[in-house]
């Protein structure tokens, strides 16, 4: 009886471990496209992260911007971002161009080029503070224009 018992456990091990291996072994169909979906996942979020870390309000002095550029970084589950747009809408023309950038995985953000030609970075908003930020976008605007004439 021992010795039935070692045969068909040895059996049962040798079975599991060619099982095993065969599993490990083999990608299915299913692991290539999971791995395959992954890396695009990945590859289209280095691309964001990349795209929001470099600066794009900035451009050359020898191109000027006609208006102001406040660049805001939002998504839809954001509420002080709703309100923001809430806010700029009630506002209407605010003599800025707002360029929306969308996100989901960095902190909502509002930037723009200040007067040293270096970005500057606002987060959080609170109602009704639109103005005096849309008045720091314009004046940072003016002052890049003075220096550059």
């Amino acid at each position: 009886m021992r010795q039935a018992m070692g045969i068909l456990g040895v059996g049962l091990l040798a079975l599991l471990l060619d099982r095993t291996q065969t599993q490990s072994d083999e990608p299915t169909p299913s692991r290539v496209a999971d791995v395959a979906t992954l890396a695009a996942r990945v590859s289209e979020l280095e691309r964001r992260v990349q795209a929001l870390e470099t600066p794009t309000v900035s451009e050359p002095a020898a191109v000027a911007e006609s208006l102001p550029v406040l660049e805001i970084h939002s998504e839809t589950w954001c509420g002080p971002c709703q309100t923001l747009k809430a806010d700029l809408q009630v506002l209407g023309n605010t003599g800025v161009e707002v360029r929306w950038v969308r996100f989901s995985d960095r902190v909502p953000a509002m930037r723009w080029t200040g007067a040293d030609g270096k970005m500057q970075t606002v987060t959080g908003y609170t109602r009704g503070t639109v103005g005096s930020l849309l008045d720091r976008v314009k004046a940072a605007h003016v002052a890049r224009a003075g220096k550059s004439e």
